[in-house]
């Protein structure tokens, strides 16, 4: 019945057992020391033992900034807690794991937030540098790789997009000053790690925002990290905070207004509603002869789904990160031929809420 989605998939090395991907989730189950606890521990391990081909792991800041219950990857003390983590995975289940690494600005309750305009270019030096680092701690924890969270609100998204304000080289008045400092990121991580450790980009198919890019410039993009290197792209949409509903006494939330809708499609929105921008990435970097893995995601709530869209290579590989969260046992279920016994994803976003 799936005779796609249960193939075995080699990214660089990485043999996945499946096609199925656990997207990253920020669970805020970690404390304020950005440690690995008994919490997280007993999460990821959940997520392996139901037959996930890949797990992303939660996003973890490459810096000090103040972010609450944040994972973090940092500094070295993090390394074994990670590595214990990583190891018990491999130990158990036949999932592979890799961390998603970020680097975030600051923002207050009082609706002040910093942008990527305030920043010098001895700070961009400094991202460059921490995203490297950071990289090469994740294979000192033994992952199986990494990815870098290009996505969203976040610092290398917004240099990425096309409401960046700076008016420098790394400014929104061309997409190539817009690729510099992704791309420059990409070079340092891969010179840190070498050439047979995956690194995997999750970006923005579509900004979802006014004045935002959409598919033309995310193949574009994709393009760019394909020549760069990248051993896979994660497609997301929105997410971002220009449209975000201000909150008396709360800091934006970035996943409040439209953009926040259709990163995380709710029960007003089709089944794969966003699966036409991996399709069309794929299409575009396919006919230039790049090969490239693609994961697709949003609203990919069963099996026969996944399977459709690997069927017609819209996708590559398939994300499901609510409907992994709802059941775990989704993969194995599937596999036996227990979809029955599924407990179906209803994508009302509590979740989110949460």
């Amino acid at each position: 019945m799936y005779k796609n989605l249960f193939q075995h998939y080699k990214i660089n090395g990485m043999l996945l057992e499946n096609r199925i991907v656990l997207p990253a989730m920020v669970t805020r189950l970690s404390g304020e020391d950005g440690l690995v606890n008994q919490d997280i521990h007993d999460r990821y391990m959940r997520f392996a033992h139901g037959g996930v081909g890949l797990i992303v792991m939660e996003a973890m800041a490459i810096h000090s900034a103040k972010s609450g219950p944040l994972l973090r990857i940092s500094e070295n003390k993090f390394i074994p807690g990670l590595r214990d983590l990583v190891q018990e995975i491999h130990d158990t289940s036949t999932s592979r794991v890799v961390p998603q690494i970020i680097h975030f600005l600051k923002i207050a309750r009082n609706g002040w937030r910093q942008l990527i305009s305030d920043l010098s270019i001895e700070d961009l030096d400094a991202i460059v540098e921490q995203h490297a680092a950071a990289a090469f701690r994740a294979k000192e924890a033994e992952f199986d790789g990494v990815e870098l969270h290009m996505a969203h609100a976040y610092t290398l998204s917004s240099f990425l997009s096309r409401v960046n304000p700076r008016r420098d080289a790394y400014g929104g008045q061309s997409l190539e000053n817009r690729l510099r400092l992704p791309i420059r990121v990409i070079a340092a991580v891969r010179e840190a790690v070498g050439p047979d450790f995956p690194i995997g980009v999750r970006y923005l198919g579509e900004e979802a925002i006014r004045n935002g890019y959409a598919l033309l410039d995310a193949q574009r993009i994709a393009l760019a990290f394909s020549e760069a290197g990248v051993d896979y792209l994660s497609l997301s949409v929105g997410g971002k905070f220009e449209d975000a509903r201000a909150m008396k006494d709360k800091p934006l939330y970035p996943y409040t207004g439209y953009s926040g809708d259709r990163c995380m499609p709710g029960k007003q929105y089709p089944d794969g509603c966003n699966v036409y921008l991996a399709e069309g990435v794929k299409q575009y970097i396919n006919e230039r002869d790049y090969t490239t893995p693609v994961i697709t995601s949003g609203k990919i709530r069963t099996g026969g789904l996944a399977e459709s869209i690997l069927a017609a290579e819209r996708a590559d590989l398939i994300g499901m990160a609510r409907p992994l969260l709802s059941d775990p046992d989704l993969p194995k279920k599937l596999q036996i031929g227990q979809e029955d016994q599924v407990r179906l994803c209803v994508a009302a976003n509590v979740c989110k809420a949460l």
